[in-house]
């Protein structure tokens, strides 16, 4: 077959494809958030459900003392010999019998809704997470697709080795993608949950004409709601550093501010040598291995101190990240790094690789950490 005429047929092959991963990516897409939409709904019956529920509690617990006092009251009357005063007594035992019952049955009724509820919840959280891992898969697919089938007649070594470089870079991404998935979860969207259950709070103050209590659970909602705003700022910084385009000294400088905001590391950093001479790839690699060491000394070392120091020469970058932290076994923290599914070290010597480069990891208890990144650069630069 000509190569023109296979060319075309594949470029087909592609443009079909990647239609159908789009296809697909909406519907996840539409998917997710209806089941999201479904999942908010859920949570706040239940909410309400459990409030309700405390409520028909604390009534059948009156309603039971109140029967049993009444009880008391029959007994007496009935050995007074007041045959009155015994019927009376009768029936209002009889009546706080039955009231008592119709609680203990609401009791049981919203109970067993509310642990539908509960497993109703349970299973859209699974389904959003499947389906987030999905989502995921197909736009590294669609991400390769987008490639440029070209260049289909190299050497079989280099395309092994480009293979090889995209296994790499959709493992990386994959484990990424999880692990934002998990940090998101954690951080900004368990915060916003707090920010309803906050608000709801608030409106039973107001409904109580508690307005001095009111105020003081807003002041804290909004306080919440602040903190919140920072850490998804923060994640979408994460996904899309700006400044890269004009060199490292912009998104280093966001960084150390973004850290210093939320940990009150002091975070420095120096760069000699030109960065924005560096391709677009490398400057993402590096500042993503940057980014990694430095919340990996923030989260997991309590450092109190960060230094970068980058050197930027003719023929290699060296990059060194260094903080006063609490140190750590590098190698029993790789070996158990599938086993926890934190990835962060992984990923900083992946990313290093796909450059080109390689990260080094010196570390020890109590000892703080320092992370070498070195790489070589394009004979123009």
């Amino acid at each position: 077959m000509p190569l023109e005429e296979l060319s075309r047929k594949l470029k087909e092959i592609q443009d079909k494809m990647s239609e159908a991963l789009h296809y697909s990516i909406d519907s996840i897409s539409s998917l997710r958030e209806e089941e999201r939409e479904r999942l908010f709904e859920i949570r706040t019956r239940k909410e309400d459900l459990i409030r309700e529920l405390n409520e028909v509690i604390v009534a059948a617990d009156k309603a039971e003392s109140e029967y049993r006092r009444s009880r008391e009251e029959l007994l007496g009357a009935s050995r007074s010999g007041n045959e009155k005063r015994e019927k009376d007594a009768y029936e209002r035992a009889m009546h706080l019998m039955k009231i008592r019952g119709a609680f203990e049955e609401r009791e049981k009724l919203l109970a067993r809704q509310r642990d539908d509820l509960a497993r109703e919840e349970r299973r859209i959280e699974k389904l959003l997470a499947r389906s987030e891992e999905m989502g995921n898969r197909f736009r590294v697919a669609l991400n390769l697709l987008s490639m440029n089938l070209e260049g289909e007649s190299e050497s079989e070594s280099a395309v092994s080795s480009d293979e090889s470089g995209l296994l790499a870079g959709m493992l990386l991404a994959e484990r990424e993608s999880v692990s934002l998935s998990r940090d998101l979860h954690d951080g900004p969207i368990q915060k916003f949950s707090s920010i309803g259950l906050m608000i709801d709070l608030s409106k039973e103050f107001l409904d109580r004409g508690d307005f001095v209590r009111a105020g003081e659970e807003l002041g804290r909602t909004r306080a919440h709601l602040a903190d919140a705003l920072l850490e998804a700022r923060s994640f979408l910084f994460q996904l899309n550093p700006s400044g890269l385009k004009d060199g490292l000294h912009t998104p280093l400088n966001r960084l150390a501010s973004q850290v210093r905001s939320f940990s009150g590391c002091d975070v420095r950093f120096s760069i000699e040598g030109r960065a924005d001479v560096l391709p677009l790839q490398v400057r993402t690699a590096v500042f993503k291995i940057v980014q990694q060491a430095v919340m990996n000394a923030v989260r997991a070392g309590k450092a109190k101190n960060v230094k970068i120091m980058a050197c930027i020469g003719v023929d290699v970058l060296r990059v060194k990240v260094v903080d006063d932290g609490v140190g750590f076994d590098v190698a029993k923290e790789r070996d158990l790094a599938e086993e926890r599914g934190t990835w962060g070290l992984v990923n900083m010597e992946e990313r290093a690789r796909l450059i080109g480069g390689s990260v080094s990891i010196a570390s020890e208890p109590s000892r703080g950490t320092t992370v070498l990144l070195e790489t070589p650069l394009p004979k123009k630069v």
